[in-house]
């Protein structure tokens, strides 16, 4: 753990440059989104977001660098992209040629919060650690990765990462983290990689002071984390009330827009499609984004076994808080918010379950 002067980010910047791709936050639109970028002053420095149901917009009043939330886009828009092609097959001579499309670029992710640093962990989980077949697309994506991971002193009104047992200040899964104070970064290395692209940097000690107003300043944070999700025994109170009526009032608010599922760091479901180019004689296995909310997604041959839109958002919810603990072990939900944002029904998730857990 050292520090560095406010100036020597942009170092920072300038030597992932020379060797990845760098996915950071921009504005765009007057949304905080995710894309590549090529500058340093590419990054929403000094802005920050108003986030609450169903109301996002931006302002030019944050403090600090690192004043802005986390991107309104999930990082797994860029480990599993919304489609892609990962086998392409060709007629060539009368025969027919397999070719798999396993990336191999480096890219650096620039600034991800503890939110979505523990979403990429839980989907490491389910398509490499804890998947007896790992995928070997995000695998090959996942080990050209490095990250720079922000301490979060910024977090939204529809933030409630905390009652998910995230931290606030990473402690593992990054290569380099940075904390931002009023005058100098604190910067520490997960990994040898993050180690030694910092070698180059000149950096001084840090002082017992420093740690004290990084302890303070996140304690003040944690305050302003206004939402609140009792996880105490929720998987077995989902369980008791999976024929409870209350899902029938959701069902009637909710428009199965599928917004939430391609909005949530960790919704991973996807269906593989056939593109043909008959002209080409070639044909492309293509994998695209799927979402529980969608009405073909249980369908199974002509039957579709969750055509109300009640069971649909049943399934999204209960996945996220029950079903997942038994197949990996922990919550699939981070507390981003993302979902509360971008709902065009204005359903607060963490006010539905409270509202299942009172219900009789």
């Amino acid at each position: 753990m050292v520090k560095i002067k406010k100036s020597q980010l942009k170092d920072i910047f300038d030597l992932l440059k020379k060797e990845y791709r760098v996915v950071g936050p921009v504005l765009k639109d007057g949304v905080i989104q995710l894309d590549y970028i090529e500058s340093f002053n590419d990054l929403p420095s000094g802005y920050t977001q108003v986030e609450e149901k169903s109301f996002y917009k931006t302002e030019k009043n944050g403090e600090g660098f690192f004043s802005y939330s986390r991107p309104s886009l999930p990082y797994k828009r860029f480990l599993m992209p919304p489609e892609f092609t990962f086998l392409s097959i060709k007629k060539e001579n009368g025969k027919l040629k397999f070719e798999e499309k396993i990336p191999d670029k480096k890219t650096a992710f620039f600034d991800i919060r503890a939110c979505d640093l523990k979403a990429i962990h839980i989907l490491d989980d389910v398509f490499i650690n804890k998947n007896k077949h790992p995928d070997p697309y995000y695998k090959a994506v996942r080990e050209n990765i490095f990250i720079v991971a922000v301490t979060c002193f910024s977090p939204s009104d529809v933030c409630f990462c905390s009652s998910m047992g995230i931290k606030l200040k990473p402690d593992r899964g990054f290569d380099i983290l940075l904390t931002e104070l009023d005058d100098c970064f604190i910067v520490e290395w997960g990994t040898e990689k993050g180690k030694n692209l910092l070698e180059s940097l000149h950096y001084e000690k840090i002082l017992e002071k420093d740690l004290q107003k990084i302890n303070k300043k996140l304690k003040e944070t944690q305050k302003k984390i206004k939402r609140y999700v009792d996880t105490q025994n929720l998987p077995q109170i989902l369980y008791s009330k999976i024929e409870d009526k209350h899902w029938e009032d959701i069902g009637r608010r909710c428009l199965a827009c599928t917004s939430c599922t391609q909005l949530c760091p960790t919704c991973f479901c996807f269906d593989i499609v056939e593109k043909n180019f008959p002209l080409e004689k070639r044909s492309d296995r293509v994998r695209v984004y799927d979402s529980c909310f969608s009405p073909t997604f249980a369908t199974v041959h002509r039957f579709n076994i969750r055509e109300s839109i009640a069971s649909r958002y049943r399934q999204w919810l209960m996945h996220k808080f029950a079903y997942w603990t038994d197949q990996f072990g922990e919550f699939g939900c981070v507390g981003c918010g993302r979902c509360i944002t971008w709902c065009p029904a204005m359903i607060d998730i963490t006010q539905e379950i409270k509202n299942i857990r009172e219900s009789r």
